[in-house]
């Protein structure tokens, strides 16, 4: 006979003198057992490849280090082997909240008194705290508490401190306005991370512009980063009603600076940033007037008008008595009649706000109600809200910061629409609807935005073939009419907007040939006419402004595709070439975004594209950007648009 060792076991008994196990292990290597006896389980590992009886004892209330042996092995056939147990997982656990609710109601096996501030006292078993909470884990295990039945809480609301531990004992609890700010700052210190999450889910709920500030504040205060950051962009968003509350009176001017410097702040007019200074430092003028100067620095007046700065912030008293003033007044009014298109310094560059690219449909079958955005800050492709119908050859454009407008085109069978769709950015749950139709049928139509009205322009339908006209929807009174039909029929053009003006560029003339002509419509006048004409001819060019230049990328030349670029400065009424693209694109979408020029998918000689490449005009030079696009796109329509506080953030698969 001999003896071989196949587990050590660490065990303790409870509730009997000694327990007597007869245990058959089957022949089964590597293989772990629960053994269950008097409500006490063992597991043990066992790893050989026979069949052994032995007998275990074990002794109350004793730890005891037991080996379990093998006596005379004797190796069985195959047709011996035992079958395996089955694994039963419990499938709710509603009945033990329940259980441990009524053990505490009645008193039974309560261990611990949590005495509140007011005296109240809430019964509860250390365990099941200990189970749930970090805080009381600690208390209990390592601190003088855990011999204690009585536990002052002194520092937790005990209304608070009553919800959290029914919350421990019920799994379910209540946030409302009345509570949700002691529960947070209780929920923190006990490190119930559920608790502490819903109650940041319920106050970013309730963001508006009276309450943002302070609920950024309260963010901070309990280091809740998720609410931080969507109060933060709430602000940033809503600058320009935040700014008139009773909140943004009270920050500090360390926090004045920080908000009113940055480049995401989005405000309608630099005149609104301008206008928060002065009612901030007139609140409390005694105090704050030496400030004004630290203040007006971060104010961006040469993104404001000559007019304004001379009616408005050269003639304001505590602008007119401050020299340091003076001086921001004068380098702003020096910077607006300069050639210099570029800015030199932060007061005259452009805030950009925290803003993504919407990328919407594209002419192939299966795209057309599609979309996905481009988060330039994780360089990321995501999943945008689908379309309500399908659209080809469209036009996109934005109003208000957070109405897009998806314009005309063709739906299925090839059928040119009049149709118009809306997507409000501001909703919570954002999704395209229908809006007020166009007057005018229109496929391959331009469209671009001036003073809030969409312009469409051109385009083709099945009834009129090529059209000259052109028409305009006033979203305050929701109404489409037409205006002057352009000079000629033009067709495979693209449209951008500068100075508010509306420019035509290239595509094919009335005799199909490609032009390099352009036409400008002045919406003052409602005429249009002629400038002058681009360096090359280009049909299904894409359009973008940045930096008060009109720059016209890529597109087709007869049978070349073209990756050349060139830009119009209205100021000299020159066209010039700049450097080319990496790969030539035709259809291409292109908008601006934080000071680059950004070119989206298109057409190349072979194939259609899924790559974007970006123009710096400081270098003058184009990056590709390294992130592709979820799916190929020819003619999508692009545009730069605030990022939304409840985008879809759907990655590809």
């Amino acid at each position: 006979m001999w003896m071989t060792t196949i587990a050590t076991v660490l065990v303790k008994t409870y509730q009997q003198n000694s327990i007597s196990i007869l245990m058959k292990f089957c022949r089964h290597s590597n293989s772990q057992y629960k053994l269950g006896c008097n409500n006490i389980i063992y597991t043990i590992q066992i790893n050989f490849n026979t069949i052994a009886d032995f007998k275990l004892t074990i002794i109350k209330g004793s730890y005891l280090n037991i080996q379990l042996t093998m006596e005379n092995l004797n190796k069985l056939p195959e047709s011996n082997r035992c079958e395996l147990g089955k694994l039963y997982s419990k499938s709710s656990f509603d009945n033990v909240y329940e259980g441990l609710q009524s053990l505490r109601n009645n008193g039974v096996f309560c261990d611990v008194k949590l005495e509140t501030e007011d005296n109240k006292i809430i019964n509860a078993h250390k365990v099941v705290l200990s189970a749930a909470s970090p805080y009381f884990n600690a208390m209990f295990t390592h601190f003088v508490e855990r011999n204690h039945e009585l536990v002052l809480m002194r520092q937790i609301d005990s209304a608070a401190l009553q919800l959290l531990v029914n919350f421990i004992y019920s799994g379910d609890i209540i946030v409302t306005k009345k509570n949700v700010q002691v529960l947070l700052a209780a929920a923190s210190i006990l490190q119930l991370q559920e608790v502490k999450e819903a109650c940041c889910d319920f106050l970013q709920s309730q963001l508006c512009p009276t309450n943002c500030i302070g609920i950024n504040s309260i963010a901070d205060l309990y280091s809740c980063t998720k609410l931080i950051r969507s109060s933060e962009l709430y602000i940033h968003q809503h600058f320009s009603e935040v700014f008139g509350g009773d909140e943004f009176l009270f920050l500090s001017s360390e926090q004045v600076i920080k908000l009113i410097s940055s480049d995401k702040l989005i405000v309608p007019s630099e005149e609104k940033v301008f206008e928060s200074v002065i009612r901030w430092v007139k609140y409390e003028l005694g105090s704050r007037k030496c400030i004004l100067p630290q203040l007006m620095e971060h104010v961006r007046l040469a993104l404001t008008s000559k007019n304004y700065i001379l009616k408005n912030v050269a003639k304001d008293p505590l602008i007119k008595n401050c020299l340091k003033c003076n001086h921001y007044v004068n380098e702003a009014l020096n910077s607006l009649i300069s050639e210099e298109l570029i800015p030199q310094s932060i007061r005259d560059k452009p805030r950009h706000g925290d803003k993504i690219i919407l990328v919407v449909g594209g002419i192939q079958t299966g795209l057309r109600n599609s979309s996905e955005w481009y988060d330039p800050r994780t360089n990321q492709w995501h999943y945008g809200p689908p379309s309500i119908r399908n659209r080809g050859r469209h036009g996109l454009v934005i109003i208000n910061d957070n109405l897009v407008f998806d314009v005309g085109g063709y739906g299925p069978n090839l059928t040119s629409l009049r149709s118009v769709d809306v997507l409000d950015l501001s909703s919570e749950s954002p999704c395209w609807k229908p809006s007020v139709d166009m007057l005018v049928k229109r496929i391959f139509l331009g469209v671009g935005v001036i003073n809030d009205k969409i312009y469409a322009v051109g385009g083709f339908n099945h009834r009129d073939s090529y059209l000259s006209s052109a028409e305009v929807f006033d979203y305050r009174i929701q109404e489409w009419r037409m205006i002057s039909n352009m000079t000629s029929i033009r067709s495979y053009f693209s449209v951008g907007v500068l100075n508010d003006l509306l420019y035509v560029v290239g595509g094919y003339n009335h005799s199909s040939l490609t032009t390099n002509t352009v036409d400008c419509y002045n919406p003052s006048t409602n005429m249009w006419t002629p400038i002058a004409n681009m360096c090359v001819g280009r049909t299904f060019p894409g359009v973008g402004v940045l930096y008060g230049e009109l720059y016209v990328v890529g597109g087709c030349n007869i049978s070349n595709f073209l990756k050349s670029v060139e830009k119009y400065t209205p100021s000299t009424g020159v066209w010039t070439t700049i450097a080319d693209m990496h790969l030539p694109r035709k259809n291409a979408g292109v908008v601006a975004l934080d000071g680059l020029l950004y070119a989206v998918s298109g057409l190349s000689e072979t194939t259609a594209l899924d790559s974007m490449e970006c123009y710096n005009p400081h270098t003058n030079t184009w990056t590709m950007v390294t992130a592709t696009m979820i799916v190929k796109r020819i003619l999508p329509g692009v545009i730069a648009i605030n990022r939304p506080q409840h985008f879809p953030t759907i990655e590809r698969i």
